[in-house]
């Protein structure tokens, strides 16, 4: 937490002596002898009309006029936070006037320098102020100096409150709060707050206590933070001033080496706590990773989809499944991991510039890596493909050099980010940091506890949907009822096979190869001007066609003209007139199409050349990178579809021949029996019959004579369920039937 100092001092010294009230107006102000001192960086007050703005001039006055017993002047000393500028701990001390000395005139100054032990930049304020308020009278009308330090009226038998004449000719009342050791703590209550809010409010998560170290250590304990705990449970350190600083060279020395072996243990403490912090945090990861994929492997199952959930128990539970994996995905993406803890803490204690430095650092490097990954993941075209086969060599070669670049640059910004991690290092901010990174990983700590909750709770729940279904699974199986079984898969791998090859026929045309990303960042490198030239061509061809169309159309005309008989030479000479009306338009229009298609041609080499320059082609192969890395994700959804279009065909064929198999297989001994899977005692193989599919699929390949399933398939008489000696092995029907159609073929 940052520094929290403050205290309230007199008029006197320690042995008892008297302090001039102007010699320390002077001194704080430095003023006098005091002028040579450079550390007061800035002065404020609130004064009568009397002193003319001069600390010095109301605080000789004090001297002058107060009672030879009486307090001349107060003074308020606290440190500011060292993380604020001047303009902003001018706010601290703005807002703590504003609560305390409205209705007192004061005068403060802050102060900023090194401290004398510590090294550190040490701001912090002085105010003096008379204890004498500020009241109705002296706001209506202020009282002369000699008569403001003077006895304040009292009032006379009978009254509550001395009248307004006799307050006026008597000097200003004492505030008799500030003899309250109650209103001191609320003091110290209200200054802590005021400094929180200014720290809030500039982005700072460091803040300041009040209380004594007993009452934080207490307070920790019954949060169960036990790292604060070890923290505060240390003797109070004692301050020391400038002035004994520089006169007890013993004191000094003593608090030094007091104050490095805080230092030492706050770095073990937190050590050691942040560890414990992120061990918990990746064994939390760790289980709700795991549920996840447990949840993610029971729905993404053939068996969930084609489920029709028509029990109540299973509908309950695979909602509250749902419910639950939502929760975790949720939860994960709340929790804090220590690297962003500690990233988000040092990122207060930075500046703007050194903030900017850092993140471009991170993107530099960020874009190294997602250059280095393209190329990896990018696939090479065959030779079969000579001209993606070479567009992608360039776009390899392009994106060579855009790696190289960015190693050049990571390589200058180097220094100025170790000048930034040494700005770290600062044992200030370094503590400061690691407070602020353990009160982040803290309240963490309520997040990993409720998503280890729901996790382990999905993972009971998957369980227990598992046994449900084992449970209810049904076993026995008549021949019709797995015919209908395989009917069903048939027709759900169907639907899914069709959603796939839909899937992959709308990713193809979105997948871009090489050849097509370069001519489209060459179009990118022209501003679009290739574009517009495409559209430019379309348009031409389009007016040849039509000038093609007409020039026939005319030729037929004039043939016709040519083998006509006219009745009369107007009518000829009107034709003639049209057709030579047609000539010319005809030519005029060839003409402009000639133009046109020369203004194509040159626009055309012009945008050639302007893409064939040896910078232009290192360009346009970063951009056709950049187009195809944006693309990946595609072409990636593009494979996998195709890849599950092809699993799911298969699956679909296996199926088909399934029940094809039964068709020709089931004889009329068959549709009489029922079948289970009976792993036989000398096997030792596992066999899921918790799976109707796999049970089905397996009796079905028994009833179509695949010899390992027939001898794992059991068969009964429907008549005989309950008695389980009627069942018997698969291989004894096949006998009986090789048997029967042996003697069939013989007769």
């Amino acid at each position: 937490m940052a520094t929290y100092h403050l205290r309230i001092k007199n008029d006197t010294k320690p042995n008892g002596a008297k302090v001039s009230a102007k010699a320390h107006a002077d001194y704080i102000l430095r003023e006098g002898e005091n002028s040579q001192k450079s550390d007061c960086v800035f002065q404020g007050h609130q004064l009568p009309s009397w002193a003319d703005g001069s600390a010095q001039k109301f605080f000789r006055a004090a001297d002058r006029y107060e009672d030879k017993g009486n307090r001349r002047y107060k003074e308020i000393e606290f440190s500011l936070p060292n993380e604020l500028m001047l303009e902003q701990n001018r706010e601290v001390v703005d807002s703590f006037i504003a609560c305390h000395l409205t209705n007192h005139y004061y005068a403060y100054a802050i102060h900023e320098k090194s401290g004398a032990i510590s090294g550190e930049r040490h701001p912090h304020v002085h105010i003096m102020f008379s204890k004498r308020l500020i009241d109705e009278v002296e706001k209506i009308k202020e009282r002369p100096a000699y008569k403001y330090f003077t006895r304040a009226a009292k009032p006379l038998k009978g009254e509550k409150v001395a009248n307004f004449e006799r307050r006026r000719e008597h000097g200003a009342p004492k505030d008799k709060r500030w003899h309250s050791k109650k209103f001191l703590y609320k003091i110290r209550e209200e200054f802590a707050r005021i400094q929180n809010e200014v720290l809030g409010k500039y982005g700072y998560s460091v803040r300041v206590d009040h209380r004594s170290l007993k009452a934080q250590k207490a307070e920790a304990e019954e949060r169960g933070d036990k790292f604060l705990a070890k923290l505060f449970d240390r003797m109070p350190e004692e301050c020391i001033g400038i002035t004994s600083s520089h006169r007890n060279e013993v004191e000094v020395s003593y608090l030094k080496h007091t104050r490095e072996i805080y230092r030492k243990k706050f770095e073990q403490l937190f050590r050691q706590d942040f560890q414990e912090k992120v061990v918990m945090e990746e064994d939390v990861r760790a289980c709700a990773r795991q549920a996840e994929i447990l949840a993610l492997s029971l729905l993404s199952s053939e068996s969930y989809k084609s489920e029709e959930f028509s029990e109540e128990p299973l509908r309950k539970l695979i909602q509250k499944i749902l419910t639950e994996f939502e929760k975790v995905k949720s939860l994960r993406k709340k929790v804090v991991t220590g690297k962003d803890a500690q990233e988000k803490s040092e990122s207060e204690y930075l500046s703007k510039a050194d903030r900017n430095l850092l993140r471009d650092y991170e993107r530099t490097l960020a874009e190294k890596y997602n250059w280095e990954t393209l190329m990896k993941n990018l696939s090479v075209p065959s030779e079969k493909q000579p001209k993606n086969l070479q567009a992608f060599q360039e776009i390899e070669r392009g994106v060579r050099t855009r790696i190289s670049d960015l190693k050049k640059t990571m390589v200058e910004m180097y220094p100025k980010i170790q000048s930034v991690e040494e700005k770290m290092k600062n044992p200030y901010r370094l503590k400061n940091v690691h407070l602020v990174t353990h009160d982040i990983l803290q309240k963490n700590l309520e997040i990993l506890g409720e998503l280890k909750n729901v996790s382990e709770e999905l993972m009971r729940d998957v369980s227990d949907y598992k046994n449900l279904r084992k449970k209810n699974a049904h076993t026995i199986f008549s021949f019709s009822e797995v015919r209908e079984k395989l009917s069903q898969q048939c027709r759900f791998l169907k639907t899914e096979y069709e959603k796939s090859v839909d899937e992959m026929n709308c990713l193809r045309w979105k997948v871009i190869n090489p050849m097509r990303a370069i001519s489209m960042a060459e179009n990118i490198f022209v501003h679009g001007g290739l574009k517009k030239l495409r559209e430019e061509k379309r348009k031409f061809e389009k007016s040849v066609s039509n000038f093609e169309r007409k020039l026939a159309e005319y030729q037929q005309h004039e043939f016709d003209f040519k083998n006509a008989n006219f009745e009369n030479s107007a009518d000829k000479i009107q034709e003639q007139y049209y057709l030579t009306k047609e000539k010319f338009l005809l030519e005029a229009a060839r003409q402009n199409l000639q133009n046109t298609k020369n203004f194509l041609e040159s626009e055309s080499e012009k945008l050639a050349k302007i893409c064939q320059t040896k910078e232009a082609r290192q360009k346009i192969s970063v951009i056709a990178a950049g187009i195809l890395k944006k693309n990946l994700k595609t072409a990636n959804a593009y494979e996998n579809a195709k890849v599950r279009s092809k699993v799911l065909s298969r699956k679909l064929t296996i199926v088909k021949n399934r029940l094809e198999g039964l068709k020709r297989n089931g004889s009329r001994k068959l549709r009489k029996l029922v079948f289970r899977v009976d792993k036989p005692a000398k096997e030792s193989v596992k066999i899921s019959s918790s799976d109707p599919n796999f049970v089905v699929d397996l009796i079905a390949d028994a009833l179509n004579g695949n010899e390992n399933a027939v001898q794992l398939v059991a068969y009964c008489p429907d008549n005989y369920l309950e008695m389980e000696k009627s069942w018997s092995l698969m291989s004894e029907l096949d006998k009986d039937e090789l048997i029967h159609k042996k003697i069939m073929r013989d007769l």
